[in-house]
């Protein structure tokens, strides 16, 4: 007996030394042996199920740690673990009753503090907010210095709109983490949502010049800020100021291919904007040969970053190369001319050599598909270009998104009216009705509405068009009732 004992302890510590050093196979099979050994031994479950959770053979795993807390019921670790891998296929009742049975036996930090984690994560999915607060801080206090337990306090006290907490989060994050940009992100979003959006530029500055590099989150965020202000001043140089980000991003940065192909369809909205056709094209064409594209240098080939002041000591001051705070500035100017300011070193060769993208398979998303063809149609509709219209719209209605093909039927009767098509009013009482038909399924379709007072004002039909505009907002109305009126007044 004391020899089977040894030999079973033997395989079980043999099985975790595998399952740390990666060997899956080893691992699972020894765990079968070590189940075999002894039938009533927990850990020999316990390891099995392991390695089927990182395998992520939850099934499996959930059926090995229940077989562990029926060997082992009085211990609460047993059951905090098959409520975690319960809790990883969304059985979260169950996980919730294995939860408060590892609580009422006790169970280790480690799992205390991963479950306190996990029970927050699944309040704030349930909207449970306070609660998610409550059980992230025990979290917490077990599991000291977690970024996604800060993370997810900065976003629920956001949708608390309890800013200054959030910021002390943030602060936190940066402090914890300092060359992430989490921290900065989390106070910009927080800022915005105060209405202090100039505050909000400066989270955006700060990261820039501490960071060591310009991640994609931040570039975008920038981009946001410029739309932001667009919105309040309507300068169109804000879309002139979020396209140099993206150029700076493409040139300066080491892209994936997901970044680039956002980065070529935020560019051509941007141009969108600026009612430049051929940029929108040039830089949606890029967006589907995102590898070749990228490598070839389009749309920021030809980006020169704007250049310092030669007197200026913000860039070294931002890369942090030395503390300056205590010179004057003429000892600062002393020492750049005699050239101690900066140690130039010699670059190696891989920092000499230019960044490509792999040429590796990229699938466009369904939705980016989307927005490309909206976007070749804004652009085509600026070239008035009628039959590249027709030819994007009829794309559109292949999307899988209900308010994208309803876009497309309307769009292709607006391009064949245009283009003076045999058979165009037709197609707008065909558009018409199928509209109807969608707003009769789903009273709440907005889309559908819309679109079928535009085709009633493109077909004259401007008292049946009047009356279906009084059913939305007043909001919604506006524009349409601009539209209407110019339509009667001889516009089209």
């Amino acid at each position: 007996m004391i020899e089977v004992n040894e030999q079973l302890a033997e395989v079980i510590s043999n099985s975790r030394v595998a399952f740390i050093n990666g060997q899956m196979a080893e691992a699972f099979k020894l765990a079968k042996e070590a189940i075999k050994l002894d039938e009533n031994c927990a850990d020999a479950y316990q390891c099995a199920a392991n390695v089927c959770m990182s395998l992520s053979r939850y099934e499996d795993a959930i059926e090995y740690y229940q077989k562990a807390v029926n060997c082992d019921p009085n211990n609460g670790n047993r059951y905090f673990s098959l409520g975690y891998a319960q809790a990883s296929v969304n059985k979260i009742a169950e996980a919730m009753q294995n939860f408060a049975k590892a609580d009422e036996l006790g169970l280790n930090e480690d799992a205390a503090g991963q479950m306190y984690h996990i029970l927050g994560i699944v309040n704030q999915e349930f909207g449970k907010l306070d609660d998610a607060l409550i059980n992230l801080k025990k979290s917490e206090l077990i599991i000291p210095a977690d970024m996604d337990i800060l993370k997810r306090k900065a976003v629920i006290y956001g949708l608390l709109d309890e800013i200054t907490n959030g910021l002390q989060t943030a602060n936190q994050m940066k402090l914890l983490a300092p060359s992430d940009y989490s921290g900065y992100q989390a106070a910009y979003i927080l800022l915005k949502q105060a209405g202090r959006i100039d505050d909000a530029f400066k989270e955006l500055r700060y990261a820039r010049m501490n960071l060591p590099s310009f991640p994609f989150a931040l570039c975008g965020d920038m981009v946001n800020y410029e739309l932001v202000k667009h919105e309040q001043d309507g300068d169109t140089i804000h879309f002139e100021k979020a396209l140099a980000y993206i150029k700076h991003f493409l040139k300066k940065e080491k892209p994936s291919i997901a970044d680039v192909v956002e980065c070529y369809l935020t560019a051509a909205d941007l141009y969108l904007q600026l009612e430049d056709a051929e940029k929108v094209i040039e830089c949606l064409t890029a967006a589907e040969k995102p590898v070749f594209s990228y490598n070839n240098g389009v749309l920021f080939g030809e980006y020169t970053p704007q250049q310092l002041d030669p007197n200026s000591i913000l860039n070294e001051m931002n890369a942090n190369l030395y503390r300056y705070e205590q010179l004057s500035v003429e000892q600062l100017e002393a020492m750049r001319k005699s050239g101690t300011y900066i140690t130039p070193t010699e670059e190696s060769k891989a920092d000499n050599e230019e960044y490509k993208l792999t040429d590796e398979t990229f699938d466009i998303s369904v939705e980016d598909r989307d927005r490309i063809n909206r976007m070749y149609i804004g652009a085509y509709t600026l070239l008035e270009d009628n039959r590249k219209i027709m030819y994007y719209a009829l794309e559109l209605q292949k999307s899988q998104e209900p308010s994208m093909v309803e876009l497309g039927w309307y769009t292709e009767a607006r391009a064949m009216r245009d283009l003076n098509l045999d058979g165009w009013q037709d197609q707008y009482g065909s558009v018409i009705k199928k509209l109807r038909n969608n707003i009769l399924k789903d009273p709440t379709d907005i889309n559908a509405m819309i679109l079928r007072v535009r085709c009633l004002i493109d077909t004259e039909q401007f008292d049946e068009a009047e009356e279906k505009c009084k059913y939305l907002k007043e909001e919604l109305q506006k524009p349409l009732m601009e539209e209407l009126n110019e339509a009667k007044n001889g516009g089209k």
